[in-house]
This record gives structure tokens, sequence and C-alpha cells, in this order.
């Protein structure tokens, strides 16, 4: 059955549609990875005491992460560590491209230890997870839902199946 158009559904249905459609591009385009979010955090401290902005906010300027006005706003903050606690509260609200393009104007300002601690926190919240182990006969079949829609049943397969490639 194909789903209803917004013009067959009443007013106010299409505007919680269309709310939820832009709700959800706005997301997908605007939102930081919550994995770089959550390095940014757990570095805070160490680099609302050590960034040194002046040349750094250029930087972000000119990649398009922040704006004049952020940029103003950073600047009439009383004290560098202010001004490094606005930039790092400004940073996650900057889109999917703002923690690349801190961590190479980092790089270009000579601050690259900043770089190096925030991509090595990076890689310990990016572990992966070794493979699941196969520890059942292979000879047996895999067992499959038969209500579960065709195109599920082959993606259990596909995962599963996998296992019988290793020795």
């Amino acid at each position: 059955m194909a789903a209803p158009s917004a013009g067959s559904l009443p007013a106010f249905q299409q505007k919680g549609l269309m709310a939820a459609d832009r709700g959800r591009r706005v997301l997908a385009v605007c939102g930081m990875h919550p994995d770089h979010q959550e390095t940014l955090k757990k570095n805070r401290v160490v680099l609302a005491k050590q960034l040194l902005l002046s040349e750094l906010l250029e930087h972000l300027l000119e990649k398009d992460i922040i704006t004049l006005e952020m940029r103003e706003l950073i600047q009439a903050k009383g004290g560098s560590f202010s001004q490094n606690v606005e930039l790092l509260n400004l940073l996650p609200k900057r889109g999917p491209q703002a923690f690349d393009a801190f961590c190479a104007a980092l790089r270009e300002t000579k601050q690259g230890h900043l770089e190096d601690m925030l991509l090595t926190t990076l890689s310990g919240l990016q572990r992966v997870l070794p493979p699941l182990s196969c520890d059942y006969d292979l000879s047996l079949p895999f067992p499959v839902c038969e209500s579960c829609p065709p195109h599920k049943q082959l993606r259990l397969v596909d995962i599963l199946g996998s296992c019988a490639f290793r020795e």
C-alpha cells in the first residue's frame, strides 16, 4: 500500500509531516557526530585551559565553521578561559564537519598536541567490537522466521552465513 501523499491528508497532519521531515533534514545537516561531541566533552577542561584562540578563530571563520558574529561573541567574553568555553559551547552545533575542521585548525596553528589528544580520545570511543563467534554446529540449518518479510530473512542468512566461512 502506498503512503498517503501530503495532499490527501488534513492540513494539521500535513504540517506535522513537513515539520518532521524538516527536523530530520536539519538534524542530518546540523548535528556533530555523537562521538565527536563526546570527545570534546571528555577533553573540555584541558581545551578550555590550553586553547590559543586568536589565529584559531580565523581558521574556523575561513572554513565557515563560525560566523563573524560568533567570533565577536567569543572575543567579547572576559578572559581566555571564558572565550575557550564559549567556542566549545558553539562547536557541537556547527555541523558534521566542525570537528574535523577544528582539528585541522589546531594543527595549522601549532596546537597539534591538542589535536593528538582529541584523536586519541576519539579512537578510544570508536573501538571496533570483535565479530561474534560461531559457537554452534554449522552443519545444522539456520532457523528462519517464516513470518519475517523475505528481505529480512535474506539479511539474517547473509549475516549468520558469514560465520560459515571462518575456520
